[in-house]
């Protein structure tokens, strides 16, 4: 269900007293986004929250909540965070915007404010998140720069976190294939981290659109990227997890897509590598194994690859075993271990293979991970 917000002023001057009621209330100690969005509701309006007597205000948000609202430090804080919003050129979205995303407002704590740099209508297209490790392996990054890539050309946005490894090369797949990128910052949008990213973030403020539910001048503090993971789930039709450890942060992007019942994906990876522990994991517990870039790009959108998104994408992962799958395969339904054995092969690069083929419609797949040849 779609979450509740009182309607709010367009424009003009109400509204940018508004932003700055939202940004009071959020910084307030003991004042959290679900408490928050009870306050709005409660009182019709950011402004009139801050104006209520004390008793009436904390009635709703908290005991010894209300003596922060009119603290000029708090003021000087936002009035100077809200300057430096307006000399890089950054918009402001608040949940009553009419261009505000509503598919944050299905979240149970919807960021009240979005500061936007870059293309805001980027907002509104068909988007893949694609996030994994920060200390990927070269195959994993390869794997996210041409997955990325190869989404750009099919018209999809592709969002991560700008974050080291996978992030970083999905947003770079994207760029290089000719699309806009998003990226949902853990900090202020006016600056990148990690700051060895300034010449990615600069290139996709000037092509895609950098996110930020933080003030700008907000360092990246360890809770901010749950915070920061939520919106990235929030904003896709799919989530693909290229490689994660068991616990990846990755993971909690996973769970809200799933709380919120959208597809999850996972790149198989080797069983004896770290760092695909909770990628391969999620794919035990029933996540879509991404085998084949060309074949996921065509389940998300429907159609196949254009010829230019497959050029110079390299081969396919485990394809060259599929002629071998299918004819160990026979007229028989077999387990996933048993077709493996037949073909000489590890378990997940026969699952990898059995998976593709069961997206070009040469295979089914059937309870208890079982498979049998489409005559």
């Amino acid at each position: 269900m779609v979450s509740a917000v009182p309607p709010g002023p367009a424009h003009g001057h109400d509204r940018e007293a508004e932003v700055r009621a939202l940004l009071t209330l959020d910084a307030l100690p003991g004042v959290g986004l679900v408490r928050l969005k009870h306050v709005v509701q409660a009182f019709g309006s950011a402004r009139r929250a801050l104006a209520v007597p004390v008793h009436d205000f904390e009635a709703v948000a908290g005991r010894g909540t209300a003596a922060a609202r009119h603290e000029p430090a708090l003021a000087a804080q936002i009035e100077g965070a809200l300057a430096l919003a307006a000399k890089r050129g950054m918009e402001i979205c608040t949940w009553t915007s009419p261009d505000y995303p509503p598919v944050l407002l299905h979240l149970h704590d919807p960021p009240p404010v979005l500061f936007l740099l870059g293309r805001r209508d980027l907002l509104s297209t068909s988007i893949v998140t694609v996030v994994g490790a920060r200390r990927a392996t070269a195959r994993s990054r390869d794997v996210a720069e041409r997955l990325s890539g190869a989404l750009a050309r099919a018209g999809v946005t592709v969002a991560s976190g700008l974050a080291l490894g996978i992030d970083a090369a999905a947003h770079r797949g994207a760029l290089a294939g000719g699309g806009p990128t998003i990226a949902v910052l853990g900090r202020g949008a006016d600056e990148a981290y990690p700051r060895a990213h300034r010449p990615l973030f600069r290139r996709i403020a000037a092509e895609g659109l950098i996110v930020s539910e933080f003030l700008p001048g907000t360092p990246p503090l360890p809770h901010h990227f749950p915070r920061r993971n939520r919106i990235l789930a929030a904003l896709s039709r799919a989530v693909v997890v290229v490689e994660a450890a068991a616990t990846s942060g990755s993971l909690i992007t996973v769970d809200h897509a799933l709380d919120l019942g959208i597809d999850v994906w996972a790149v198989p990876g080797p069983i004896e590598v770290a760092t695909c522990e909770g990628s391969n994991r999620l794919i035990a517990e029933g996540a879509r194994p991404l085998v084949s870039v060309a074949g996921f790009v065509k389940a998300f959108t429907g159609s196949d690859v254009p010829a230019q998104a497959r050029a110079g994408a390299g081969t396919e992962p485990f394809a060259a075993g599929a002629d071998r799958v299918l004819e160990r395969l026979g007229s028989e339904t077999l387990a996933v271990d048993q077709v493996a054995f037949r073909v000489e092969m590890s378990v997940a690069d026969t699952l990898a293979v059995l998976t593709e083929m069961e997206l070009d419609g040469r295979v089914r797949q059937l309870p208890g991970m079982r498979f049998q040849r489409v005559a």
